[in-house]
């Protein structure tokens, strides 16, 4: 008996692998493109400078030097109606309580204006793609139009990733993964004109399709399954500074749970094979070549600052004390760092994570059980070390969307491990449960895991537009009043519209683990 053995057969319309992609790809970016709405404009950490950025690259500036020369800082000259970003959240930013309704009116002035912007030495790729979007306006019209490329670019990678399950793997605990992945600072980062949404959705898009093919078509990849990864790897690593770091440790992982005799073997006989690797290697020189001749990992010294006298051991302990904070910004503290989310919001995504390892170190084998911890253990170890290097000079300087991309990694591994169907040794487990009963059981469960994830996602929604509408603690019905702000699509529009989309995505993935799409071969 195989593992859909006698499951319902799901409707044509939800089983073909393209159709899966144009469901996720609709669906995600109807979500993501009400999360752009939900957030008055630079809402985002540093989305001021990074629009700026954008516009400027895609107007043929590459900046040019402050006085006195900085090693972050670089002016660029754009419309005043741009400009004004860098000023519009200063009334309510940091500040919770504060709804956006003190903000003055945004300008409409094309004249000049120079600014420095902390951005300018990034990866050029993210912002001249979503900067396409200044050439139909500069003015507010525009950064909504680059919010929603940029909502765009972030759904075809997740979509992407649902297409790979969906016509390459037999495990649909991956669509739980994906799922999951997706947090609601994913949400709010990827709505947001910032590279690191871009980095994050792309990342999750890789790991799903490193977790197909090290634990499920090592021994023959797919011609597409080998060209969609190298398209996707060789995209993420050219999105910001740390993203080569973050594929490097993918191409370990595969390498590990592939085996280097099986890869090495396929590398030498299979063009395709080549040609990815090739592609990959050439954009992570050319992200080398930029990242240290721009100094794109040079960065302001705003973290907190820590004593010069201070012992290394000292230090260390000071910036351990922030990694319990970095996990909570990784499931979502939105803004600029100045909006938590419900407690319950935390504690579902803690739940749902350490359930995922605990399932995947009891039934992986050795090797998938210490690439699933040592990805973990990276998480919190990476920034740790990087930032206690640098921590004299620049203090403490790191958030937990930085290593989102290294995070989404294991936690995929981890779903994918603990989703994998029963070994021939359980043996004792086959008699006491019938192979139905564990099916039913594993069912139930992910669908129950997509519907909290799924009601954690609309009561975050909820909380953001509550807070820039009437402030963190204002009316809870806000809503029916039309209190406060209100975003271009209205209050009580948007929210209506974000709950019957999410319903809608968490609706087909359910239907997804309870009824696996993809084609009869599986059969």
């Amino acid at each position: 008996m195989n593992w859909r053995e006698k499951t319902v057969t799901p409707s044509r319309l939800l089983s073909s692998p393209r159709n899966v992609l144009i469901i996720v790809l609709v669906l995600t970016f109807a979500s993501l493109a009400s999360w752009s709405f939900a957030s008055p404009l630079v809402a985002a950490p540093d989305e001021q400078a990074h629009l700026l950025r954008a516009y400027a690259l895609d107007h043929g500036q590459l900046g040019s030097a402050t006085t006195p020369p900085s090693k972050v800082l670089e002016n660029v000259v754009v419309p005043t109606s741009l400009y004004y970003s860098a000023i519009y959240p200063i009334c309510w930013q940091m500040k919770d309580q504060v709804p956006a309704t003190c903000s003055q009116p945004w300008p409409t002035s094309s004249q000049p204006a120079t600014i420095a912007i902390y951005v300018d030495h990034y990866p050029p790729l993210y912002y001249l793609l979503v900067g396409t979007a200044t050439y139909v306006s500069h003015q507010r019209l525009g950064i909504y139009l680059m919010r929603l490329l940029s909502s765009l670019m972030n759904a075809v990678m997740l979509a992407l990733a649902a297409y790979a399950i969906a016509r390459w793997s037999r495990r649909p605990s991956l669509f739980v993964g994906l799922y999951v992945a997706l947090s609601p600072e994913a949400y709010f980062l990827a709505s947001a004109v910032n590279p690191s949404g871009f980095e994050i959705a792309t990342s999750i898009c890789l790991w799903t399709l490193v977790a197909i093919f090290a634990l499920e078509r090592r021994d023959d990849p797919p011609h597409g399954l080998v060209v969609l990864l190298g398209v996707v790897a060789t995209i993420d690593v050219l999105i910001r500074g740390l993203t080569p770091l973050w594929v490097a440790l993918a191409g370990l992982t595969l390498i590990a749970l592939a085996g280097p005799r099986v890869l090495f073997e396929q590398f030498r006989r299979r063009r395709d094979l080549q040609v990815a690797a090739g592609s990959v290697v050439g954009a992570a020189l050319v992200a080398a070549l930029w990242i240290f001749t721009q100094g794109t990992l040079n960065i302001l010294p705003v973290g907190a600052a820590v004593a010069k006298k201070d012992s290394t051991w000292t230090v260390v302990r000071i910036v351990a004390s922030y990694i319990q904070g970095w996990l909570r910004e990784m499931v979502g503290i939105l803004g600029w760092l100045d909006t938590e989310l419900p407690g319950v919001v935390y504690r579902s995504w803690y739940t749902i994570v350490i359930g995922a390892l605990v399932i995947a170190l009891l039934r992986g084998s050795w090797r998938e059980r210490g690439v699933v911890v040592a990805l973990s253990a990276l998480t919190v170890l990476i920034p740790l070390t990087l930032v206690t290097r640098q921590a004299k000079i620049l203090g403490v300087v790191w958030q937990g969307r930085d290593t989102m991309p290294l995070a989404a990694g294991a936690l995929i591994l981890a779903v994918a491990v603990a989703g994998a169907p029963a070994r021939q040794r359980a043996r004792r487990a086959r008699e006491r449960v019938s192979a139905r009963t564990r099916q039913l059981l594993r069912q139930y469960t992910l669908v129950g895991v997509i519907g909290v994830v799924g009601l954690a996602n609309i009561f975050s929604f909820y909380t953001n537009l509550r807070r820039y509408a009437v402030g963190r603690y204002g009316p809870k019905l806000f809503f029916l009043h039309h209190s406060g702000w209100s975003p271009p699509t209205g209050q009580l529009a948007t929210l209506v519209f974000f709950t019957v989309i999410t319903s809608a995505l968490a609706g087909v993935l359910m239907r997804w683990v309870w009824a696996p799409p993809g084609p009869r071969e599986w059969s």
